[in-house]
């Protein structure tokens, strides 16, 4: 969730995983103890091939359709449920 990869590649890894529900939290997207240190910003050492990508954190916080479902929200985190296929 917090690598630039594709939503759809992200969703079938899950379903592989048999997870039904995801906690997404922000902060986590976005929080950085110095350059180079956020989440993204870490896969993209382990995945170049998708660096320069907006974060899939980013585009599922505004919004999780079509291959997640938003099940609860506060101000804190969201819960995504995996849609099934």
């Amino acid at each position: 969730m917090y690598s630039r990869k594709a939503a759809e590649e992200v969703k079938q890894e899950l379903m592989k995983l048999k997870v039904n529900y995801y906690i997404l939290e922000e902060s986590w997207c976005v929080r950085r103890s110095k350059p180079g240190c956020s989440m993204p910003e870490i896969w993209d050492v382990e995945d170049p091939a998708n660096a320069g990508k907006t974060p899939l954190c980013n585009l599922l916080v505004k919004d999780s359709k079509p291959h997640f479902t938003t099940v609860f929200q506060n101000s804190v985190y969201k819960v995504l449920e995996v849609v099934k296929e």
